[in-house]
């Protein structure tokens, strides 16, 4: 069995933090469009409040304007318990219902556990709270909810307001909720309606994607967020974000054999690390469909490989945005979106093809369980035989199988994100009133119902012929 530690120490990440950041913003807007608009806004009235006001020493400003492009990550999501849908429109950012409140901890939890700003992101869960100057006072992260706040309230405002100007007195948006230092920061920066006006002009993107560029996380953290990238697809389905990081495996595994010099090695993995990042814009009724795809469906379906290319487009190297569009190409030509025939597609496209078809055959997905050794290895060699797969690449499937997959084991842990942890903190709080309405019901019985409660306990302790204790034996 090859070495992937090795092989993934000559894999370098093409990606730098903003490109990471664009391509995660890309993503979400094709689950909802309005929300990322929504925080992007919101990140750049913070980015300015806060360079008017600076923020204490313990904060900065980059986590500020991260949190604030992020701090609606919960509403892209779907939720079992509330059955809420994401891409709804008109969507409420500031009802105190518990739907909404419960965006905001998810967002919290994920931004803590899954990004660079680990405990910065904590205030996030109380997003919803009044400003609180004493509780700053041991808290510097409250500065962070405090200046997002209301500029996402004042986002919020315009947005739904795009003919008027803002109050005069901009605490009657909200009452007791914004931090006065940071309402006369907006105010003098505001002077003319000069944000709002940007805002309206959308030259506040410009202006807001030239401070992005300048952000620079370091090399560790920009790999939590290079897997945040393919975590976001697990808002749209758990089996494609798992495809992923299998085929990502194959790949690198296959590259090694194949003899890939450190260049080609990570313009290889970091294709197939991206290759179907475009799904996330296929319905999810598509992704999770559980037979036979339909013609029209289908035709759906192949068309992530052109939206990849428009998410990616811009943000990773050419030779990378060009191997994750031609994933789905055969060598006969009978492949998709151009019919490109073998002699046009270069041997990392045809590595990627045949990694990405082992792992979807390999794979459990809504439509089919995995299938066996046997059948996989039959179907790639068929499709050798027919002129669709390089036999040069295809020969080491069909004879390291076994290998293929304990290496591919190995990657799985090297790329594994414990997302346990945001699930369990946000299920915590769903139920956490549970125990409450319990003891209201109890609190709120009549006493001739405790009395019956206590009657039935006294025959289950009896066990008389004919009673409760009966059913014991049932």
């Amino acid at each position: 069995m090859l070495s992937l530690e090795k092989g993934m120490d000559n894999v370098h990440h093409v990606l730098e933090t903003d490109d990471i950041i664009n391509i995660a913003l890309r993503m979400l807007a094709c689950i909802n469009r309005e929300a990322v608009q929504h925080s992007i806004r919101t990140a750049y009235l913070s980015y300015k409040v806060a360079s008017e006001h600076p923020m204490a020493k313990e904060c900065k400003m980059e986590n500020l304007v991260f949190l604030a492009l992020f701090h609606t990550i919960g509403f892209f999501r779907e939720d079992i318990h509330f059955d809420y849908i994401p891409h709804q429109s008109n969507m409420n950012f500031f009802a105190h219902d518990k739907v909404i409140k419960s965006k905001y901890v998810f967002a919290c939890y994920y931004l803590d556990y899954m990004t660079p700003v680990k405990a910065d992101a904590l205030p996030i869960q109380n997003f919803l709270q009044p400003h609180n100057k004493d509780l700053r006072e041991f808290l510097y992260q409250e500065e962070y909810k405090d200046i997002i706040y209301m500029c996402a309230r004042i986002s919020d405002y315009v947005m739904k307001n795009p003919d008027s100007a803002l109050p005069e007195n901009l605490n009657v948006i909200d009452p007791g909720y914004f931090a006065p230092e940071y309402v006369e920061a907006f105010k003098k920066l505001n002077k003319g309606n000069a944000l709002t006006d940007a805002i309206k002009s959308e030259s506040h993107i410009s202006e807001l994607s030239k401070y992005i560029s300048t952000i620079r996380f370091n090399q560790e953290d920009n790999k939590s967020l290079e897997r945040m990238l393919v975590q976001l697809l697990d808002f749209k389905s758990t089996s494609t974000m798992k495809h992923s990081i299998n085929t990502s495996s194959y790949a690198l595994s296959l590259g090694l054999r194949l003899n890939l010099d450190s260049k080609n090695l990570t313009t290889l993995y970091n294709s197939a690390f991206l290759h179907d990042i475009g799904k996330i814009a296929t319905p999810q009724r598509i992704l999770e469909f559980p037979g036979k795809l339909s013609p029209e469906d289908m035709g759906i379906m192949r068309h992530h490989v052109n939206h990849s290319k428009r998410i990616l487009n811009g943000f990773v190297p050419e030779e990378v945005l060009e191997t994750v569009y031609r994933h789905h190409e055969k060598l006969n030509g009978t492949g998709y979106p151009r019919h490109i025939k073998g002699k046009d597609l270069t041997l990392l496209q045809r590595i990627l093809t045949v990694a990405d078809i082992t792992s979807a055959l390999n794979d459990s997905r809504s439509y089919k369980c995995e299938f066996s050794k046997e059948k996989t290895i039959s179907i790639i060699q068929k499709m050798t035989d027919k002129g669709e797969l390089d036999p040069t690449i295809t020969k080491y499937v069909l004879e390291d199988f076994d290998e293929l997959l304990q290496e591919q084991n190995v990657l799985q842990s090297m790329l594994s994100v414990d997302f346990s942890k945001v699930i369990t903190n946000y299920n915590d709080y769903i139920l956490s009133d549970m125990g409450m309405m319990a003891d209201s019901l109890l609190n709120n019985a009549d006493a001739d119902d405790i009395e019956e409660v206590e009657e039935i306990d006294e025959l289950e302790e009896d066990g008389e012929p004919g009673d409760l204790g009966d059913l014991e034996e049932i």
